[in-house]
């Protein structure tokens, strides 16, 4: 997306906040023996140091001794936050129009002692999530677009729940997400992408969304508040005993119908999982 040109003068620079560690989703503070400047050069070797805008790791403990790591970078003529932050960017003051931030994802390993080495990299993450098929009201951005398919606005948070996808094999997650505001309310939508190692390439095999909610704002109160009405509607993603390809399928239901289902096989042709049937 081409970014506006910038109006009015430059804002102060805003030292960066200390993180909470209950909300560092991506692992800002990062692991001891792990730096910033390492983990950019392993994971996003080829991109421009000076655009990156956050780097995070956090302990991976279905592998020993191995981290999982993303780098955000910015797009060209994009601002640079002070303040780590792996979300929309603007040109600055004024500027209206803004650039998705470019997500880089990795595994590095240190053993004990040792220095960082890369076990594998994704790349620039570009697999899209489709919207159309989900389940779930959409985003606009996924509304707007001609295949309903889009890439997340921000990346909030890891996901190191025991994704076994194989006897031997396990997965990790990543959450990317998308935020709109409206007069007196909000709504936000996130997604799930599965990441699993193939030799030393860190491959999606699953993007799915995975969460919506409306805040949605109501009659005003004679005390000056006013009534809100909360929507929340919630998938919930099961990895069952059925196999396909030494994979095994994965069941994504809604959290308040577990009839309205969507079953996943593995495709060795794609090297991911898609989608093979549903239900209602």
């Amino acid at each position: 997306m081409a970014i506006a040109a910038a109006t009015g003068a430059s804002a102060a620079p805003v030292p960066p906040k200390p993180i909470d560690p209950k909300q560092d989703g991506l692992g800002v503070t990062l692991p001891a023996g792990l730096d910033a400047d390492t983990l950019v050069g392993l994971v996003m070797p080829m991109g421009d140091p000076a655009r990156v805008t956050l780097v995070g790791a956090k302990p991976w403990p279905r592998r020993a001794d191995s981290y999982v790591v993303i780098v955000c970078a910015a797009d060209d003529g994009a601002r640079i936050s002070k303040t780590p932050d792996c979300g929309p960017q603007t040109a600055g003051p004024g500027v209206t129009e803004q650039t998705l931030p470019v997500a880089y994802v990795g595994v590095v390993e240190r053993k004990a002692g040792g220095v960082p080495t890369l076990v594998a990299a994704s790349g620039a993450i570009t697999l899209k999530t489709d919207w159309s098929r989900s389940m779930l009201t959409a985003p606009v951005d996924a509304e707007e677009a001609p295949d309903s398919r889009v890439l997340p606005s921000e990346w909030r948070q890891f996901d190191l729940a025991p994704y076994r996808i194989a006897d031997d094999e396990y997965a990790f997650g990543l959450r990317g997400g998308w935020s709109e505001s409206f007069a007196g309310g909000g709504a936000l939508f996130n997604a799930l992408y599965l990441f699993k190692i193939e030799t030393n390439r860190l491959a999606v095999v699953l993007a799915e969304p995975m969460y919506a909610n409306y805040d949605i704002a109501g009659g005003w109160n004679k005390d000056g508040t006013r009534d809100h009405s909360i929507e929340t509607d919630e998938n919930v993603l099961a990895i069952t005993k059925r196999k396909t390809d030494g994979y095994y399928d994965l069941r994504i239901t809604q959290k308040s119908d577990k009839d309205v289902e969507k079953i996943f096989q593995w495709s060795k042709r794609e090297g991911k999982y898609l989608e093979a049937s549903s239900k209602p």
